[in-house]
């Protein structure tokens, strides 16, 4: 308002023209952000925890898939890594019929590798 009153009567003077917007206070300097993985390096890393976990076997199950091959069984010791995942997972008798049968069918010492 140029040479008017104000509400109180007042009068009021020219009020100078401004050209330019007033400057934001500086910011303070910027933080860089925390690091946030990506959804799939979530889920790779969540993987990768669980494979740890896993028996050879279940690993050498997983390869076998993944690589369409049997040689990651092939590795896999009969009569240490299934007797043990037997006796684990099923029973003692399991693993003991499985033992037996596994000297049985290929005259294999049970411990040792095949």
């Amino acid at each position: 308002m140029l040479g008017g009153r104000d509400d109180q009567g007042k009068e009021l003077g020219a009020q100078p023209v401004v050209d330019s917007l007033p400057t934001p206070p500086p910011s303070p300097q910027s933080q860089p952000l925390p690091f946030m993985p990506s959804a799939g390096q979530t889920i790779l890393e969540s993987v990768l925890a669980e494979i740890d976990r896993l028996s050879s076997i279940e690993r050498a199950i997983i390869v076998t898939k993944l690589l369409n091959s049997d040689e990651p069984l092939r590795q896999v010791n009969p009569g240490g890594d299934w007797v043990k995942l037997i006796e684990e997972r099923v029973g003692k008798p399991y693993a003991e019929a499985f033992s037996r049968w596994l000297r049985a069918r290929c005259n294999c010492d049970v411990g040792g590798d095949q």
